[in-house]
């Protein structure tokens, strides 16, 4: 099996000091140089390795990709079998009982329209106004290009272009709330992962950037589109 690359290999044949990586990814001048030397990072950086070292490939030219050791791991079809039969079983019971408490429900319940939110109808009423159409949350993801790292925060911002404005809806998840308002140059909106959160923006083509877990993030297209209902942790798949 061909061995990999490691890291010193790379930079001294792109010719690239400890200092220029650490200068261009703007990442600490220790955290190189120890992954580097193919040594552990300290313990609150441990959990970043392998996008630190992501991050320096692809800076240096290579696209390392990473084998998981279960492949190595004979696999028991049998009891896989027997598994995806149970799963399946628990699956059609679990229909049968939603369908069950559906049907009594309705005919215990009858239900009325919601009404629509302000917010909702703002962003409709803006959309109309400017003939701005929903994109979808897999065009979404796809238009989106991870960057440098900015910090090491676990938040979610998102920042306005100058003079544009993004109005947002938050739906948060864990406290079962909402909160709106609107994100301008001077004012980003910023979001603690510990929580999960649905979000509803009026104008993509408003965002200058997003900068998730530490990582900026990018538009690579113009996207004159507004978002709703978009599950943020889905830029997970990004990092």
């Amino acid at each position: 099996m061909e061995k990999l690359i490691s890291i010193k290999e790379a930079r001294i044949k792109k010719g690239i000091s400890i200092d220029d990586l650490s200068k261009a990814l703007k990442l600490d001048f220790e955290i190189i140089r120890l992954l580097d030397d193919n040594l552990k990072l300290p313990k609150k950086y441990r959990a970043y390795q392998s996008t630190y070292k992501k991050s320096i490939y692809r800076y240096l030219g290579y696209e390392i990709k990473y084998k998981s050791l279960v492949s190595d791991t004979p696999i028991d079809h049998t009891k896989f079998s027997i598994i995806y039969f149970l799963l399946f079983l628990v699956f059609i019971i679990l229909i049968l009982l939603s369908f069950n408490i559906y049907n009594k429900f309705n005919n215990q319940i009858s239900f009325k329209e919601i009404e629509k939110d302000q917010v909702y109808r703002d962003v409709l009423n803006i959309s109309s106004q400017y003939e701005l159409n929903e994109l979808s949350h897999d065009d979404f993801i796809n238009s989106l290009i991870p960057l440098n790292r900015a910090n090491y925060s676990q938040n979610l911002s998102i920042f306005a272009k100058p003079n544009k404005t993004i109005f947002y809806k938050i739906q948060n998840n864990s406290k079962n709330t909402l909160q709106f308002g609107e994100i301008i140059k001077s004012n980003e909106l910023i979001l603690d992962l510990d929580n999960d959160f649905f979000i509803d923006l009026s104008n993509i083509n408003n965002i200058d950037k997003i900068i998730y877990r530490g990582i900026e993030i990018r538009l690579n297209k113009e996207l004159n589109y507004y978002l709703l209902n978009f599950y943020i942790k889905n830029l997970e798949t990004l990092l």
